[in-house]
């Protein structure tokens, strides 16, 4: 599209420095690094709810995980501790390839593999955090449903 920078899309270059900036951190800083919230920082971020365009038709990730056809298969991430159901983040880890890619979003293990050709940021965006949660990353990028 027209939203690009030396071949790469700005979303690209938004996670790319992102997790850049993280690694570098703490290779600085080691133990002494300390995780900080863009919501803290920004003084919580936007105050209105944030809705799909109706002018612009929506939105593709509007139904993006409401189970209707395509898109990404959803199901609950189990918390650590006894029972419940769900994967674990150690089956989800083994989910790292463009054959077989996996993603936990807000709780949800996402089986994003056929969706990685669609996504509008590209693969890479969605492979950088194959087989890990990408919450605090989704959440960023994609406003809320």
């Amino acid at each position: 599209g027209n939203n690009r920078l030396g071949g790469n899309s700005l979303l690209d270059c938004v996670v790319f420095g992102r997790v850049a900036g993280k690694h570098a951190a703490n290779y600085i800083l080691g133990k002494d690094m300390k995780s900080v919230s863009l919501i803290d920082l920004s003084g919580g971020g936007l105050s209105g709810a944030v809705e799909a365009s109706k002018n612009a038709g929506g939105s593709y990730e509007d139904n993006m995980n409401k189970g209707t056809g395509g898109g990404a298969a959803a199901a609950p991430a189990a918390g650590g501790g006894g029972g419940g159901g769900g994967y674990t983040l150690e089956e989800v880890a083994k989910h790292t390839t463009k054959t077989d890619c996996w993603v936990v979003v807000n709780g949800e293990v996402l089986n994003v593999t056929s969706f990685l050709s669609e996504h509008p940021g590209g693969e890479l965006a969605i492979l950088t955090f194959a087989g890990k949660d990408a919450s605090e990353e989704f959440n960023m990028i994609h406003p809320p449903d």
